[in-house]
């Protein structure tokens, strides 16, 4: 056991139920290359090598105490790294590969936009985020600028709500695991153009559209121009951004 560090946004999970269910997520397959983020003390990392698959994980933490307490696993498959991983690049650059982590609720958003950054997207992303994001970003009734950036890419579920109280130290609200399962022949999107576009559609998002798009550019996309950014669809959004 390590002690958490606040700065770093340590909590760590003590439900073995949820540790099981997390890593059943993955859907473990045959030579998967599984990337790991914050290991901590290693309760996902030691459940994942529990399967029997032929697959290589690679866990990332930037605290040099989780590298000791690690370095006991004698697993060929298995691998630590010391870095950060908002500055990483080249652990993305391999094929058929899927993401696990538990990870700080201060980081969240960069870690989003991070795996959609990459020009090699993962098959499969399984988090544990603060259960509001999670909610956030799976409500179909109400759309965001993260919602609408990430499900362009992927289709989004909100799998099962963890208790605070499953965590050590327990954090002030309860968390969610999230699954992103990569989309198949997405359009090529300019993803700077693109966020910059959500952005702009959901600066304000109670306010109605016709304060951002033009009565013209509405009528063209057959969109509503009562309605509000949360309540347009991603067709709509899509329709929305090609007449930029």
């Amino acid at each position: 056991m390590i002690k958490p560090i606040k700065e770093l946004g340590q909590n760590f999970l003590r439900n073995h139920e949820a540790i099981s269910k997390i890593v059943s997520l993955l859907n473990i397959a045959e030579n998967d290359n599984i990337i790991e983020i914050g290991p901590g003390e290693g309760v996902l990392t030691y459940e994942i090598l529990k399967s029997p698959k032929n697959f290589k994980l690679t866990s990332i933490d930037v605290d040099d105490r989780v590298a000791e307490i690690l370095a006991k696993i004698e697993d060929p498959r298995f691998k630590f790294k010391l870095a950060n991983i908002l500055k990483e690049s080249e652990i993305f650059k391999q094929d058929n590969y899927k993401i696990l982590g538990a990870i700080p609720y201060n980081i969240t958003s960069p870690i989003f936009h991070l795996i959609v950054e990459q020009d090699n997207l993962p098959s499969k992303v399984v988090l544990v985020i603060q259960k509001e994001v999670a909610e956030k970003i799976t409500d179909p009734k109400k759309e965001s600028y993260l919602s609408n950036y990430l499900k362009y890419f992927f289709d989004l579920k909100y799998e099962f709500t963890i208790s605070r109280n499953d965590f050590y130290p327990a954090p002030k609200v309860d968390s969610a695991v999230v699954t992103f399962i990569k989309k198949e022949n997405v359009s090529e999107i300019d993803k700077k153009k693109f966020s910059n576009f959500l952005h702009k559609t959901f600066r304000s998002p109670r306010k109605k559209i016709n304060k951002v798009f033009s009565k013209e550019v509405l009528q063209t996309c057959s969109i509503d121009e009562n309605l509000r950014p949360e309540n347009l669809s991603q067709a709509e959004i899509i329709k929305l951004y090609q007449m930029e």
